[in-house]
Parts: structure tokens; sequence; C-alpha cells
């Protein structure tokens, strides 16, 4: 028999005050923010990284005896459009987690930035994505990739004794089912060890569980079901 949609007892999410959901929520959200912060500190690294090669390749290029002011001249039109990236880059890691903006964002993509900015915890956990989103234009709010979605990416790190590929896949529903689609996150074991875990007084780092993904499906309206190595988001069409 299928796992229900349900968690034990013991784990349940408290459901008889909205406002205790939402606490949780809130907490969760902030443990995942804990928890992408150096992906996103490298994403700001790594965008000011070429900017510093282009301005040290500048400052040779006119303090040389006779400057080629043609190559400076391009030299700074790349640094111009390379100051452009990198401050929307710089500008969408310091917002990432505002929420006074929530667009709508392809769900394959979505799935790819988040698969890289846990690049670390994954490897870490011996456990790959495999992104198996086929239709390019399915769309999920961007908080919901950033909070729900991530936030399972955490669990199934931070829950999972063995390692191995994570299967992410998207179905549509049905015209007249009030869910947009069915997004399934399916462990597929491999043939790897994960490193044993740190000491729990070792841990510096708050770990994600289930009923914290639950509490956050919650509060974006999205229904989850979750069993052994599987985990499906039923996403809201708003």
């Amino acid at each position: 028999m299928a796992p229900q949609n349900s968690l034990p007892a013991g784990d349940a999410v408290p459901t008889s005050s909205g406002s205790v959901n939402e606490r949780w929520a809130e907490a969760a959200r902030h443990a995942v923010l804990g928890r992408v912060q150096p992906g996103l500190q490298h994403d700001v690294a790594g965008a000011m990284h070429p900017m510093l090669m282009m301005l040290a390749v500048l400052e040779r290029r006119v303090q040389k005896p006779e400057p080629d002011l043609a190559a400076i001249t391009q030299g700074v039109l790349s640094l111009s459009a390379s100051v452009k990236k990198a401050t929307a880059d710089c500008i969408s890691a310091l917002t990432w987690a505002n929420s006074s903006h929530d667009p709508r964002v392809s769900l394959r993509d979505g799935v790819d930035q988040a698969a890289k900015l846990l690049a670390l915890d994954m490897s870490e956990n011996a456990l790959t994505v495999v992104n198996g989103v086929a239709d390019d234009s399915a769309t999920a709010p961007r908080s919901l990739m950033r909070s729900v979605f991530i936030g399972a990416l955490l669990a199934f790190c931070d829950q999972h004794a063995a390692g191995g590929a994570l299967e992410v896949t998207f179905h549509e529903a049905a015209a007249d089912s009030p869910h947009a689609g069915r997004l399934q996150l399916r462990l597929l074991p491999g043939d790897v060890v994960k490193p044993p875990p740190c000491p729990d007084g070792a841990r510096k780092r708050r770990m994600i569980g289930w009923p914290d993904v639950q509490a956050m499906a919650g509060s974006c309206g999205v229904e989850m079901a979750q069993g052994d190595g599987w985990l499906t988001l039923d996403l809201p069409r708003s």
C-alpha cells in the first residue's frame, strides 16, 4: 500500500492553528535561507571575479608607454557589460528571499538553478539531481521554488542514509483540475556510498525535515505527499 499523504503523528505539522503552521513555515524558510547562504555568497564572488580580471588587464594596458587606445576602448566596453551582469547577479543574490515581487519562473530552469545552488550539499550526500522536466512552458511561483522545492532537496540530503540520483519530473494536470500539475521527486538508488554523518554535537547547520517541507508547502497552497524515497507537490494554478 502506498504511503498516505500525511506524516507520522509524532512528526506531523500542527494543524489546529493556522498561525502555528505559519510560524513553523517561517522558521523552515529561515533555515533554508541559512543553508543556501554559502551558495549565494559563492555566486556573488563569482560575479565579481571577471571584473577584477578585466580591471587588471586594463591597468596594464594603460600603463604601457604607448597605450593601444583601441584595445583599451574595447576593454572598457567589455568591462561595462560585465559590471551590468555582475550588478544584476549580486542584486539577485542579495534579494534572494525577497517576497515583495513573486513572478512565475520556468520550472525547468528553477530545478537547474536549485541543483547548482545546492551543489555542495548534494555532493556531500552523494546525490545528483536529474532534471526530467520536459515541458519548457511549465512555470511555478519563484517563492515556491526557493522555499518548498529547495527545502525538499535539502530534506532528501538530510533524511536519507544512501545517495543516488534524485529524479525530478512534472506532469501537467487536466484542464478541470484545481492544480496546475504534479511535481515529483523520486530517489533512484545507485551504487554509491554516502560519507558517515557528522556527530550531532559537531553539526553546525539546521537540518531540514519533512515536517518543515510540509509546513512551507501548506503556506504556499501546495498539496504535498511523501513516502520512502519519493515526494510529490501538487502545484497551484496561480
